[in-house]
């Protein structure tokens, strides 16, 4: 870049002396010989002087651009494959997610219907042990009562029994049955 600029200063320089020397305040008459021939010649040899100092850089510049826009549209072809292969990749996993997302679903769904099953069986057993102990305890209050109510009637009969034969027994009948008592236990009487 020094190079380039180093050599177009002089023909920078070159170009404004031109201009500045055929400033000629518009009196002149332009004719081709005397205005454009010169300005013409002055031209070639300031090009011819630019194109044989600035061949070589120039056509270095575009040999140089031709190979980094060539390297350019490799790396953008092989970034493009690189993302197309990335975006296949993320598209395989989405539907793996979608797959697995769908399996836990179902799996949860499996799950979810084994606790139901298992919870209405251990439901069932509980109301069925329930039910036992209900008629356990039932038939345990019955025995009960069965057995007061047997204590009850045995001390309802001895008392009525008592009673009726308090009645019926009257002084003699009951020295008679003492005595019948006695001679049975072996007494004297």
């Amino acid at each position: 870049m020094k190079k380039m600029i180093a050599l177009l200063s002089p023909v920078v320089v070159t170009i404004a002396t031109a201009v500045h020397a055929s400033e000629a305040g518009g009196h002149e008459q332009i004719t081709f010989l005397g205005d454009w021939l010169p300005r013409l010649v002055n031209f070639a040899i300031i090009a011819g002087v630019v194109v044989y100092f600035m061949r070589k850089p120039i056509r270095d510049f575009f040999r140089n651009r031709s190979v980094e826009i060539a390297k350019a549209m490799q790396e953008s072809k092989d970034a493009r494959e690189r993302a197309v292969a990335a975006l296949a990749e993320m598209e395989r996993k989405v539907k793996d997610l979608q797959a697995e997302m769908d399996r836990m679903v179902e799996d949860a769904r499996v799950r979810g219907e084994q606790d139901k099953q298992s919870l209405v069986e251990e439901g069932r057993k509980m109301v069925s042990d329930i039910d036992a102990q209900v008629k356990q305890g039932v038939e345990l209050e019955v025995q009960k009562a069965r057995t007061s109510l047997q204590a009850e009637a045995s001390t309802l009969a001895v008392d009525l029994a008592e009673k009726s034969i308090k009645e019926t027994i009257g002084a003699k009948d009951h020295e008679r049955i003492v005595k019948e008592y006695i001679a049975k236990v072996g007494g004297k009487g």
